[in-house]
């Protein structure tokens, strides 16, 4: 299916460290829960727009938080952190700060998108309302289409999860980024992370860097 650029909302949005609650006493690194529906949103946000990896070092920039998610490769090991990916070696651990600068990316991005999230879920309600199925309509299907073929791809689960389940998995993704492409999005975000029970994750040891080949450069990871 033909991709289309997501529209901007007409109201721009800024997103500073000050609307995030501190965190709690005693977290200092985000949990496997946390990353992992940090890069779920990640994957939404992707889904819809086409956009991947330089989309969001651009909102990174707007937001002046290139300390925390500089480059492709800072990216790919952010999201690479998530213990539902297919993974050759130990997992990154995602700092606080980390974890906070990917909430405040997600917000600024579900905000430029907030049009086109509005648009793809009243075509959803309406699909729901004729007993259609939501592949059929354009911008359901294209948002379905391209989250269950970047989730088999990426997950290492994703051989394994029926078609009902990683759509299922998708709709309740984009229902979460309209709520969180409000102006109160991130800290909606932020709270709803840290308060959110933990999932039932594969076992992966973590460490505290993920180990790159010799003379690595960003062209060696994936873009997103």
């Amino acid at each position: 299916m033909s991709r289309h650029n997501a529209p901007i909302d007409s109201v721009t949005v800024e997103h500073k460290h000050t609307l995030l609650d501190n965190r709690p006493d005693g977290l200092s690194t985000a949990t496997g829960t946390i990353k992992a529906q940090l890069d779920l949103l990640l994957l939404g946000l992707e889904s819809l727009s086409g956009e991947s990896s330089e989309a969001v070092l651009a909102a990174a920039q707007a937001l002046n938080l290139q300390e925390r998610i500089g480059d492709r490769v800072a990216l790919w090991r952010l999201r690479n952190a998530n213990p539902l990916r297919r993974s050759s070696g130990g997992r990154k651990k995602v700092d606080i700060e980390e974890a906070r600068a990917l909430v405040l990316v997600i917000g600024h991005m579900a905000a430029q998108q907030q049009a086109r999230i509005r648009s793809t879920l009243e075509q959803l309600e309406a699909a729901v309302e004729q007993e259609r199925n939501p592949f059929h309509q354009p911008l359901v299907g294209d948002y379905l289409d391209e989250f269950l073929s970047h989730y088999r791809s990426r997950m290492v689960d994703g051989d394994m999860r029926d078609e009902n389940s990683i759509t299922e998995l998708a709709l309740r993704i984009l229902i979460e980024l309209m709520f969180y492409s409000s102006p109160k999005g991130t800290q909606r975000l932020w709270t709803a992370l840290l308060n959110r029970p933990e999932m039932d994750l594969p076992g992966d040891q973590e460490e505290d860097d993920v180990a790159q080949p010799a003379n690595s450069s960003s062209d060696a990871f994936p873009a997103s």
